[in-house]
């Protein structure tokens, strides 16, 4: 494959891994926690700011309890490294802003690593702090 042919493929490859964290931030923001399930691996987890690792399905169960309701998330931008099949995305959004203006908002940073499986990447870890200045 030419190095121009392999960059381009990296590039959609990258395209397909924001495409992806896109999906799981519109699940998020609507609480839909099947569509939300479909973006990750059966046994990822989550790595929340306080240190705390909890599997998806118990994350899962808490939206569906309404215990983690993120009210609004807005996406603010990410980066994506791929290496063949696996990926990492450092992004940022916004969560916890009502459009009434209540609400706490979180400018939270996102670490979270990807994994192709079956032509789809999915989320096996997402860690989550605050955004710095």
């Amino acid at each position: 494959m030419g190095e121009g042919l392999a960059k381009e493929w990296m590039m959609d490859r990258s395209d397909e891994v924001i495409e992806a964290w896109q999906r799981q931030l519109a699940a998020m923001d609507a609480g839909d926690t099947a569509a939300l399930a479909e973006c990750f691996t059966d046994d990822a987890h989550l790595v929340h700011m306080t240190g705390y690792v909890q599997p998806l399905e118990e994350w899962m169960r808490e939206m569906r309890a309404g215990k983690f309701v993120y009210h609004e998330v807005i996406e603010q931008g990410a980066e994506v490294k791929v290496d063949g099949e696996t990926a990492v995305l450092d992004g940022r959004a916004i969560t916890g802003y009502r459009s009434d203006g209540s609400g706490q908002a979180w400018p939270l940073r996102m670490r979270q690593s990807y994994r192709l499986v079956e032509g789809n990447w999915l989320c096996e870890e997402s860690r989550v702090t605050l955004q710095q200045p």
